[in-house]
């Protein structure tokens, strides 16, 4: 489960990254899409990769937990 998240937060910040781009480039006006529409675009996949982050955090933290500390 840990590599999918990374894999999964790693797709969804190049998808936000590239729709940052298109709104800071304002390519949206090529593709015939509103400023509008292309924020709310922006602020769900940032939404969703902050809700992957944090996932990442739980699971990480929940494998550090697991595993015994040595004693030597």
């Amino acid at each position: 489960m840990f590599q999918k998240t990374k894999l999964i937060m790693t797709l969804v910040f190049t998808i936000c990254f590239l729709a940052y781009s298109f709104l800071v480039g304002k390519f949206y006006e090529k593709m015939h899409i509103s400023r509008t529409a292309m924020i709310i675009i922006c602020v769900v996949l940032t939404a969703i990769l902050a809700v992957t982050f944090i996932i990442d955090l739980f699971f990480s933290k929940q494998d550090t937990n697991q595993t015994p500390a040595r004693k030597e």
